[in-house]
């Protein structure tokens, strides 16, 4: 437990990642966005997306939407990550509805079909929040669009994730699913906005007053949290922590600065006058002990003769001559330890993207944990030109994404994406700006070759 709870008297910690506490902060134009998401049968869209910053404030944006839905909408939250499937989504989905799944995906996508159409006959309608949506992979993507089509009126999508969302879905959206398309930009809060946002959460926390924020400690939480929740969460609980703890430090050095009749009991029981009473007295007792103790003396102690020794001489052999052994260089051992943990090399053709300026396209084919896998894929498509792969991470792992060509504006990349998707059934290629490649390049750790 953080120590500025118990000294502000509050009910719980107000800055901890709780999101289904009651302190939802409106401003910042949270409200009005959570009024206009609400707000769908006056709009003439099926999928609405919200992305920001991480640490923005988009999963308690989320669980508000859920708190807020009208008497109409029945309220559905999921979540997804790289590794999981469209059949795993859809699992959640119904968990949430209560209702059971199909056999396979076709037979789950029929119930939730029947729930929807049910629903409608009741005037009522899905709300589905997908958090961190940034991270749909194409199997999932092509579940949404499957659940934006013309009967499944009845569910209204809500997409929530990093700024990349709204580049993923304006590429790699077919065209009449980004008509029905609307994005929302989640700011961050300003200067103003973010003292109230202080004083809200800790209102709901149970602490009434002003806070007491020295203007140096005020300067430093607003210049440093960018205006994003979870940081400001993270430096004012830091800040408390610290005030709490030198408070507590004023508070013991006042007490021990106290006459001895104003002291705590357990400061009058350990007085220091006593215990140099008692280490006097242990020293005189160790003096007496030395002084009177019997001890023999070294005469009565020695043997009547002394044993006589006869000298005898010893040849000792010529040590070994040893030839001086030239120190190592630091040099090579440096050089030993890189071979033995080299770092990797970037590949030609990660190295042709690094050279290609940041404003050209590219296309994203496919990409797997598995870089045999899209060496296969690589080789099976039959690709012409410049096409190949590039390493990156996810998490703690390699990730292996293939592309194909450089073009150096968007509607070439466009009609190299439609000629791709014609020509290679099941194919799901989608653009990619060539500044995002060298980002996730970089995260390789690669370095580049001789």
């Amino acid at each position: 437990m953080h120590p500025y709870i118990d000294k502000l008297g509050l009910k719980h910690d107000p800055f901890a990642d709780d999101y289904l506490r009651d302190d939802f902060y409106g401003g910042g134009n949270r409200d009005n966005l959570v009024y206009r998401l609400l707000d769908h049968e006056n709009r003439d869209v099926s999928l609405d997306a919200v992305v920001g910053a991480a640490g923005s404030g988009k999963t308690r944006l989320a669980h508000r939407l859920c708190e807020c839905a009208p008497e109409g909408d029945l309220p559905v939250l999921a979540a997804v990550d790289l590794f999981r499937s469209a059949g795993d989504l859809l699992g959640d989905i119904l968990r949430e509805l209560d209702v059971k799944a199909g056999a396979d995906q076709a037979g789950s996508l029929e119930i939730l079909n029947n729930r929807a159409i049910d629903l409608t006959r009741a005037g009522k309608s899905i709300l589905l929040l997908i958090d961190n949506a940034h991270e749909l992979g194409p199997d999932c993507l092509r579940l949404v669009e499957r659940l934006l089509a013309s009967r499944w009126s009845a569910i209204h999508l809500v997409l929530i994730g990093e700024d990349q969302l709204a580049e993923m879905l304006q590429t790699r959206l077919r065209q009449r699913y980004r008509d029905r398309l609307e994005i929302h930009q989640l700011p961050a809060l300003n200067r103003v906005e973010t003292a109230y946002y202080i004083q809200l959460k800790l209102a709901r926390a149970g602490y009434g007053r002003n806070l007491s924020m020295t203007s140096q400690d005020a300067l430093d939480v607003l210049q440093h949290c960018g205006g994003l929740p979870r940081r400001i969460n993270s430096l004012t609980a830091a800040m408390l922590n610290s005030q709490a703890q030198a408070s507590a430090a004023v508070s013991r050095k006042q007490a021990r600065q106290l006459a001895p009749e104003e002291r705590p009991a357990e400061e009058k029981a350990d007085r220091p006058e006593i215990r140099y009473l008692w280490h006097a007295f242990a020293l005189s007792i160790a003096l007496v002990a030395v002084l009177f103790w019997p001890v023999d003396s070294p005469e009565s102690s020695a043997p009547a003769t002394a044993p006589r020794i006869q000298s005898q001489a010893i040849a000792l052999p010529e040590p070994a001559r040893v030839e001086p052994v030239a120190p190592a260089s630091a040099t090579g051992a440096v050089a030993a330890n890189a071979e033995q943990n080299p770092i990797p090399v970037l590949s030609e053709f990660e190295s042709l993207l690094l050279a290609t300026p940041a404003d050209n396209f590219t296309v994203q084919l496919m990409d797997s944990a598995s870089e045999e896998e899209v060496l296969a894929f690589i080789a099976g498509e039959g690709l012409g030109g410049i096409h190949g792969y590039y390493e990156t991470r996810r998490g703690r792992s390699p990730w292996f994404i293939a592309v194909d060509g450089i073009y150096p504006d968007w509607e070439a990349a466009r009609e190299a994406q439609t000629r791709l998707a014609e020509n290679n059934a099941g194919m799901d290629p989608w653009i990619r700006r060539v500044s995002n490649v060298h980002a996730e390049i970089a995260r390789s750790g690669k370095r580049q070759g001789p």
